[in-house]
């Protein structure tokens, strides 16, 4: 909630009252559910079973693997994406098969960012953080992913928001179809 809530005011520009309430219930609900119950569940028990307790680094780096190629891809990710078609909808896809296609289309992308943020946290959450510690260490890090990933959304959704003099304003989606215009003529012309 507060990393979309971040975004909202901070880089889009926009006050309390006219926060997207809507987004931020899809990030706040999918955060609670899926991250709080579900990767307490898999981290603390199902991975401690699957590879034992040890922290030494090749433990670590074949969970990390293994949450890496066959979760993050086929879980995690067309988890969200239904998820959010289903309750953002727009150009998010309006069913749970239109979210899916459009993580087919986005899939490179994101799972590379998730890469990047996501597997040297994993290898300390799996060689130094202590098990009581796991989960908070990951919020933490879900708060700076959270924050990456709702503005990926405002870069799909829009609307843009520009600097002028009285602060920050949004464009209509016509100014905005007229601002990308005339600043790809701008690079061309330069």
């Amino acid at each position: 909630m507060a990393a979309d809530l971040l975004i909202q005011i901070a880089v889009e520009g926009k006050e309390w009252k006219g926060n997207d309430w809507k987004r931020t219930l899809v990030f706040s609900s999918y955060g609670a559910f899926y991250c709080g119950w579900w990767q307490h569940f898999l981290y603390n028990i199902a991975y401690r079973r699957l590879f034992g307790p040890s922290t030494a680094l090749f433990n670590a780096a074949r969970t990390v693997l293994f949450d890496s190629v066959l979760h993050v891809p086929f879980v995690i990710f067309p988890v969200y994406y239904v998820y959010k078609a289903l309750l953002l909808g727009g150009s998010h896809g309006e069913t749970a098969v239109e979210g899916l296609r459009l993580y087919a289309e986005e899939a490179i992308t994101i799972n590379m960012r998730y890469y990047s943020v996501w597997v040297p946290a994993n290898m300390l959450v799996f060689t130094i953080v202590p098990v009581p510690f796991r989960i908070g260490f990951i919020a933490t890090t879900s708060f700076v992913w959270l924050s990456l990933v709702s503005f990926m959304t405002l870069r799909r959704t829009g609307p843009v928001v520009v600097s002028s003099t009285n602060g920050p304003q949004r464009l209509s989606d016509d100014d905005e179809k007229n601002t990308r215009v005339d600043t790809e003529i701008e690079r061309g012309a330069a």
